[in-house]
């Protein structure tokens, strides 16, 4: 009974030795890394085994960590040097160290010495070429390939074959990642959330994807396997990537409570706070973490949330820790917030100047412009009429959509009015016109201009009349198309009693009283309550004109 009970316990001892690997490697899937950690630094107490260093190397390596993942590869090749896997951790240690020669040749002579027969050596070296910067996906396909005829292939083979051919970046290279994908979820029958996943991922990868039919399929991994970790934050990225914060937040937190809250995730969790405006919590959580993570984005996030908290100095001085060590990932946004510590200490002149700064860094041309606009926007609540035009016309300069330039030329000319330069006035409002003849406002103010630059243009050349003529034309059209027509003309009544007492005035000029009459009971038919009604009284009293 005795012998019979040694080999019992020596299976039983390698069967709990290999559930706990797999525990390990589990926990590092459901991004526990902290867990995984303990798992694998337990084996290593329990026995001082090659293997048992591999995956603790192996930890290490995908944490980046190089020093302790060599160290441990070349522990464990010393205790066994026919332990191949230490011999493939220190070919990754190379692409690491960015060598990708010396790396390729480690893990060729790996494959030799294992017959190209070794499943675990194989996915192992497949998935090293695509763990770090220095990847070569082309050279995980071919080892990929490799490994998944092999009878020991899992699905998690398939799957990482499937990773391979979407980071070749080639577009012919889909339909074989999608085959895999597909191959790795028949092989768990559904149940599994990973494939399922980055099955649904391969949407993402389109121009354009539509994020409705990527989160009906992240719902489905979701369900089929709740316990698969990640998924939750994949769907708060993607929500955020749609621009629903709300959601978004939602599903982090949900991640938060499946994860390890680690400094890492606490941060990426107080930067959703902030952009989901609980800024007083957001501001908690960055106080608690600050010197703690690594994230280069972490000063810029704290930054933010500090300016919004009106805390602009401490702002100031954490987006300067940013930008002083990380100039190459400045974003239009750092420029911006500059520009409100600025506006929030009174420095207009330094707000102004970040933000051109930012219209200058963002490849956005639609935010350029709103930077631009901000700063046209302060010029006209301080009443300073010439330079907001100057800063339309500066917009205009940048501009190249067609959706909002007519609105813009219209106001770089409306605002030269005000600064009295009615000769660009009428250029930039005759653009506008060329630019939407089908809009009423640039035929008002070209008129309005033209009026202002001569306070007898109804009794000498009239040059505003056709304009005016247009503006009523238009919003005659607006109002007969509206559902609600007395709200409609609501909208436009103070300017077409101002067009239509202009018209009264021209038949009065004319000598035409009768139709001088019918402009003057069209201002009153507006009913605007504005000075216009008591001229136009005056000209209904007239009995001649002499």
């Amino acid at each position: 009974m005795k012998k019979q009970l040694i080999p019992i316990f020596m299976l039983l001892s390698v069967w709990l030795n290999a559930q706990s690997i797999q525990k390990g490697l589990q926990l590092m899937d459901m991004e526990q890394y902290s867990s995984a950690q303990q798992v694998f630094e337990q084996l290593l107490q329990g026995k001082n085994s090659a293997e048992h260093h591999y995956y603790m190397g192996y930890f290490y390596a995908k944490k980046e960590d190089i020093q302790n993942a060599k160290a441990n590869f070349e522990k464990g090749l010393a205790l066994d040097k026919k332990n191949f896997l230490n011999q493939v951790g220190l070919g990754e240690v190379k692409l690491m160290e960015g060598d990708k020669n010396a790396a390729k040749t480690i893990f060729e002579e790996a494959i030799s010495k294992t017959k190209s027969k070794n499943h675990e050596v194989l996915y192992r070296i497949g998935e090293a070429y695509l763990a770090h910067k220095t990847n070569d996906p082309y050279e995980a396909v071919r080892v990929l390939e490799m490994a998944i005829k092999l009878k020991d292939a899992t699905f998690e083979t398939f799957t990482m074959l499937g990773d391979a051919y979407v980071a070749t970046q080639k577009a012919e290279n889909g339909a074989k990642a999608s085959q895999n994908y597909s191959f790795a979820i028949n092989r768990t029958e559904n149940k599994n959330g990973k494939p399922l996943a980055k099955l649904a991922e391969l949407r993402l990868l389109v121009p354009k994807p539509d994020y409705t039919d990527v989160l009906q399929e992240y719902k489905k991994a979701m369900n089929a396997d709740p316990n698969y970790t990640p998924i939750y934050r994949k769907i708060a990225e993607l929500y955020e990537k749609a621009d629903k914060l709300d959601s978004s937040i939602v599903y982090y937190e949900r991640y938060m409570q499946r994860s390890e809250r680690s400094d890492e995730v606490k941060y990426k969790y107080a930067r959703y706070l902030y952009l989901t405006n609980k800024n007083a919590k957001a501001l908690e959580e960055f106080k608690a973490l600050d010197g703690k993570v690594k994230y280069p984005e972490f000063y810029r996030w704290y930054a933010y949330t500090l300016q919004k908290a009106g805390m602009n100095a401490e702002a100031k001085t954490m987006l300067d820790k940013f930008m002083a060590n990380n100039p190459q990932l400045t974003f239009s946004e750092d420029y911006e917030c500059y520009a409100n510590i600025a506006f929030a200490t009174k420095n207009q002149e330094e707000a102004f100047s970040n933000l051109r700064k930012a219209a200058e860094k963002s490849k956005d041309v639609e935010k350029n412009v709103l930077f631009l606009e901000r700063i046209a926007d302060t010029l006209s609540n301080q009443e300073k009429y010439k330079e907001v035009a100057d800063t339309y016309d500066e917009i205009l300069k940048i501009y190249k959509g067609t959706k909002q330039r007519a609105s813009y030329q219209l106001y770089a000319g409306y605002y030269r009015i005000f600064s009295k330069e009615y000769d660009k006035a009428a250029e930039g409002l005759s653009k506008a016109i060329e630019l939407a003849p089908d809009q009423a406002n640039p035929y008002l103010y070209y008129a309005n201009n033209k009026v202002a630059q001569n306070n007898k243009d109804i009794t000498e050349k009239a040059e505003a009349l056709p304009y005016y003529t247009k503006y009523i034309e238009i919003t005659d059209k607006y109002i007969s198309k509206a559902k609600d027509k007395e709200k409609e003309a609501n909208k436009y009544k103070d300017n077409r009693a101002r067009a239509f007492l202009y018209m009264a005035k021209y038949q009065y000029a004319k000598k035409d009283l009768a139709k001088c009459k019918e402009f003057a009971q069209k201002v009153l038919d507006t009913k605007t309550t504005k000075t216009y009604v008591k001229e136009a009284e005056e000209l209904l009293k007239q009995k001649s004109i002499k």
